[in-house]
């Protein structure tokens, strides 16, 4: 059985893909490339991160911030034996991001389409807040929030 790389089908799929979906190693935007894989056969389009330089499916957004999380917050890895460096990192988040997605398939929340149902993620839960010090707590003074900076602690 031979897969129609150039098939009008096939290349819909990839560009709903790249509108959609994130990078599972690091979470930049996908484009549709050409990639040549050698002198002696065509080229054909594959969803390509410009970022990682690899030739990357994707992920939802929500599952890739989820994973990322995980792995930074809880220090999670799946390569224990790898050095802790941000290669390994990586690789620990597409991990995670593989499991979350096999899970979602599983429970019906996910298809080759995106989410089946509305997604709301908990932006304090994928670890974005707000620092403020003991100046920015005067009573006197007012916060003005549009100007503060979000910061990972």
């Amino acid at each position: 059985m031979t897969t129609e790389y150039q098939s009008e089908q096939r290349l819909t799929m990839l560009k709903k893909r790249t509108k959609r979906c994130v990078c599972k190693y690091c979470g930049h935007k996908l484009y549709l490339r050409k990639i040549i894989f050698s002198d002696f056969e065509d080229a054909r389009v594959e969803i390509f991160c410009e970022h990682c330089g690899r030739m990357e499916f994707g992920i939802e957004p929500e599952i890739y911030f989820s994973a990322k999380y995980f792995v930074e917050e809880m220090e999670f890895s799946f390569f224990p034996d790898l050095d802790d460096n941000e290669q390994t990192k990586q690789l620990n988040i597409a991990k995670a991001c593989e499991v979350m997605a096999w899970e979602n398939q599983n429970i019906g929340i996910l298809n080759q389409d995106g989410f089946t149902v509305p997604i709301t993620a908990n932006a304090n839960i994928l670890g974005e807040c707000v620092i403020l010090g003991d100046d920015d707590l005067q009573e006197d003074d007012e916060i003005d929030l549009s100007k503060l900076k979000a910061v990972r602690i």
